[in-house]
Order: structure tokens, then sequence, then C-alpha cells
């Protein structure tokens, strides 16, 4: 019995953390107008996440082009119309139009050819959106490895983050579904209110998926981690939802120690108190 409440109390310790590898984003990017001498600011998106501007480069920050690379230096080889353009990209990138996205990218290198290769992290994510997954993580990575000198492993990992925010059906893997719904109970249970509707929709693909999409390895923090904390990461979103029902039904049924306490009375008062103190959302007043 000291062994099994042991256990809960390790599980308790790190039930709160959300799965480690978090989603890094290209840093913002600076516009400047350089007829009227103007700097706007482009900003990137979302937040286990965050959304991407044109391309970026280093591994932290919002979302932007390549580090050091402003849009004042973009927009002085094409005028404010690349200026604009790029924008345009961008918000529509953030705001899930990959089609439209795309359509602004190709104006601006008909307006000039090289910042084709200066725009892929936007491009890759764009293509993403409109269900080509692979060719943009792809693109993704490629620009990681090449431009800011970063390993594979460790590019791949960057690109796969990106898709979890932006791949669409298409050719998306088992594996970037369940990274996509992962996310997504993140993104419910930690940064934005979603719907009852929303959580239950995301945590029946993850439920779905865990059993099949293994861990590549012990670094594959992304799976393992995502699996581990999904009785906690799915109860926060239903929480947020304000479905506490909910909530506390996922939280129960998928709680990892709940079949080391024979006692049921005991294990579901374990459980209940674990759940209103860290489901903060769902706490009785007092």
């Amino acid at each position: 019995m000291r062994r099994a409440w042991l256990l809960i109390g390790l599980l308790l310790a790190c039930d709160a953390r959300q799965p480690s590898e978090p989603v890094t984003c290209p840093p913002c990017e600076c516009v400047c107008d350089c007829k009227g001498g103007a700097a706007a600011a482009s900003a990137g998106a979302p937040g286990p996440g965050a959304d991407t501007g044109p391309d970026s480069g280093a591994e932290s920050g919002a979302h932007g082009e390549e580090p050091g690379l402003g849009l004042g230096m973009i927009a002085a080889a094409g005028g404010s119309d690349v200026a604009d353009l790029v924008e345009s990209a961008s918000r529509k990138m953030n705001h899930g139009d990959g089609q439209g996205c795309l359509e602004d990218l190709q104006a601006i290198v008909r307006i000039d050819p090289k910042m084709h290769r200066r725009l892929a992290i936007t491009q890759g994510q764009c293509e993403m959106l409109v269900g080509q997954c692979q060719k943009g993580k792809e693109r993704i990575s490629k620009w990681y490895q090449v431009e800011t000198a970063m390993t594979k492993e460790r590019a791949d990992i960057t690109a796969e983050q990106l898709g979890s925010m932006r791949c669409r059906g298409g050719d998306s893997t088992d594996r970037d579904k369940l990274l996509a719904a992962l996310f997504n109970l993140q993104d419910g249970a930690y940064m934005n209110t979603r719907t009852p509707e929303y959580c239950r929709e995301n945590l029946d693909v993850a439920r779905r998926l865990i059993p099949k999409v293994k861990a590549t390895g012990p670094d594959d923090t992304q799976i393992s981690g995502g699996a581990q904390a999904l009785f906690h990461t799915a109860a926060a979103c239903f929480g947020r939802a304000k479905d506490c029902v909910a909530a506390f039904r996922v939280y129960e049924e998928l709680f990892p120690a709940k079949g080391t306490i024979a006692d049921p009375a005991t294990a579901k008062k374990v459980i209940r108190d674990s759940f209103e103190s860290s489901i903060t959302h769902c706490k009785k007043s007092p």
C-alpha cells in the first residue's frame, strides 16, 4: 500500500506538467515601408504553440523571417509592394488560409525571385495548411539545417512542431495527426478557451492513435510525454471549456495509478482530491 501511495505521489507531482518539447516558432518579422520610411511590425501567431510569420530562423520567439533579416531588407528588394504581400501572406497563414498565403508568396516571387528562399518557413507552413504536410515539413527542416546550422534531428523536430499547428489532412501521417490532436488539447487546456466538443474530438483522435504511434526513442517526448499527460491535458481542456463533469470523467478514466489502489472508495477519493487540486478551472469554491 505504501508503494502504491508513493507511485501516486510521484504521478501527482508531475501531472500538472505539460509535455516537454514546447513548440518553437520563428521570430517576429519587422516590415519597413522603404518608400514612406515608416516601420511596421508583422507579428506571428499561436502559442505546446504559436504562429509563424515569414521566413524565420531562430528556434525561439514568434514567427517571422530568417534571423537578422528584417522586412526592411525585404522591402528594399522590391519596395513596399513586397512588404505588403509578405505581411498579407503571414496574416493569411495565421488565419488558416493556406491557399491565399501561397498566392501572395507567388506574387512576391514574380517581383523578386530570390524571395522564394527567404520565405521558406512561411511557405512550408502554408503548404501544410493546404494538405501538403510532408512537403512543408521537408522545406522547413532543410531551411533550418542550411541557414542556422541546425542538426537534421533538431530541424526535423522543429518542423514537426510547426506541423502540429498547421498540418491539415492531406498527406498527414498518423503521427502528424496525433501531434496535432495533442497540440490542440494543450491549446485548449492552457491557452485558449475551446468548446467541450473541440476537446472531445481531439481526445478521441489522441486515444485512437496513441496505441498505434510509438515513440521513436527515449528522446521522443512529443509522443511519450503527450500520451503520459493525456489524462491531465484532456481534463484541463474540458475544465477550461466549463464542462467539469466531462473533465472529471476523463481524469478518472485515464488516471495512471488507478489500478494500484485496491479499495474502490479510497481510489475514488484519491482521484477526486487530485483532480480538484490540479484542474484549476474545476476547483470547488472555499
